[in-house]
């Protein structure tokens, strides 16, 4: 798989960083995964909205593939520090991770991070219109990594973003906070889309995380 990642991200690089000038883009999100995650009868990736800052600005080219590749291993893997972040804490990642893991104890489970939007900028928050721009020109690389990584659970944490696979339409976050997505091509895929952690939910979002863990488990 990491092979396979790897020529993806080679096939798109040299024209991102000719086009990345003035953007104040970061580097991707490069995906680097462990042999736990090839080997597992269960895959599950949790897909956050952006990066803050990752790996620095894209343009001054410092960094090869493998650098980048190198840092998300280190920081997904092996960084106590990212627990500090909701993402990260029991208020979403690591509590699914418990909880499938718990709930799944006959088979081999192991998880991927991946991010809506695979580049972000040189501070934090949303993408600029010009880095959206950039990764939808010269990056568009989601669904192939989810054609190399082939998640069985996919639980997106990502709000209103928009999410870049062909699927029914899905109802709004105000109608129904957890939602299905059924994705046109790939119907095998159990998948939800729920707040981002960081969201201020009135009542907070304990039970939406236990009613997208009850989701899976029924689809399982």
């Amino acid at each position: 798989m990491n092979k396979k990642l790897t020529e993806l991200y080679q096939s798109k690089w040299d024209n991102l960083i000719s086009n990345s000038k003035g953007t104040d883009a970061t580097y991707p999100l490069l995906i680097n995964i462990n042999e736990e995650y090839q080997n597992a009868d269960i895959r599950i990736m949790v897909v956050g909205q952006e990066t803050d800052g990752w790996c620095g600005v894209l343009e001054e080219h410092k960094k090869s593939i493998r650098n980048v590749q190198d840092t998300y291993f280190n920081y997904f893997y092996k960084s106590k520090d990212k627990n500090r972040r909701p993402f990260w804490n029991r208020k979403n990642f690591k509590y699914f991770q418990e909880e499938f893991t718990k709930k799944l104890s006959s088979k081999n489970i192991a998880f991927v991070w991946n991010n809506i939007s695979k580049i972000g900028k040189n501070t934090r928050g949303r993408q600029t219109a010009k880095i959206e721009e950039l990764e939808k020109e010269y990056f568009d690389v989601f669904e192939k990594e989810l054609k190399i990584l082939k998640p069985d659970i996919i639980i997106f944490t990502i709000g209103n973003r928009r999410i870049p696979i062909r699927h029914k339409e899905i109802p709004s976050l105000k109608t129904k906070p957890v939602a299905e997505i059924e994705f046109l091509d790939y119907p095998e895929i159990i998948a939800v889309r729920t707040y981002h952690p960081n969201a201020q939910i009135k009542g907070g979002k304990k039970k939406f995380k236990e009613d997208i863990v009850s989701f899976i488990m029924s689809k399982i």
